[in-house]
């Protein structure tokens, strides 16, 4: 093969830009002009051993299944995102329990949640301080064991909230994370399932994954 014609060989054959466009057609496309001008062009006095094509023709055959599964992986990850999109819109109205220990109520109200108790316990106890760190109530839970324990404060006046708890365990006091309930008010959608944010009454912005209990919608 002369300068020419090799030249000319390789600006027929697709780009790498226009195979990632196009899959797998200008694959099989570029490798039967590669195959072509093997033919064509090799050294009539040393042919390509016939095994040489078979094997060729096998590394092929990898590079467009796994550009094929590439695709098929892209396409459910979209896939997978839009329904996690329109399962989160769904959301808007529904009271949901989020990872938080404050809450400001804009108007008088209960405030709920629960405890998750990682082994049984001989006493929880769960505590409501008003802004100004003052002791507002306090309630000893009865529970059965391992599990959730759901709590109420019920009748509070507006105002900014922390909800402490903790639990005796073997004798020794343990903290608890408390899981505060509040109603998804509106969903930020970003450009991925990872992006989408809750906004959730008098509680702020989590993500899709903080949610721990969903309650009837409101």
């Amino acid at each position: 093969m002369n300068v020419n014609q090799a030249q000319n060989a390789q600006t027929a054959l697709p780009t790498s830009e226009n195979i990632a466009a196009n899959g797998g057609a200008d694959l099989s496309n570029m490798f039967l002009q590669l195959l072509v001008a093997q033919i064509s062009h090799q050294n009539p006095l040393d042919p390509l051993d016939g095994t040489q094509y078979v094997s060729q023709l096998a590394e092929f055959s990898n590079v467009e299944s796994l550009q094929s599964i590439k695709q098929s992986m892209t396409d459910n990850v979209s896939y997978l995102d839009s329904l996690m999109v329109l399962e989160a819109t769904s959301l808007v109205g529904t009271n949901v329990n989020v990872k938080s220990d404050t809450l400001a109520l804009e108007q008088a109200g209960d405030i709920k949640g629960q405890v998750n108790l990682p082994m049984e316990a001989e006493k929880v106890v769960v505590q409501l301080y008003d802004r100004d760190g003052n002791l507002v109530e306090e309630q000893e839970m009865a529970y059965s064991g391992v599990g959730s324990l759901g709590f109420a404060f019920n009748d509070q006046n507006a105002g900014a909230y922390q909800v402490r708890a903790h639990a005796v365990i073997n004798g020794t006091p343990r903290s608890l994370d408390t899981w505060l309930e509040g109603q998804v008010e509106r969903i930020s959608v970003g450009s991925s399932a990872e992006d989408i944010l809750l906004q959730v009454n008098g509680l702020g912005n989590f993500a899709l994954a903080d949610i721990n209990q969903m309650a009837a919608r409101a």
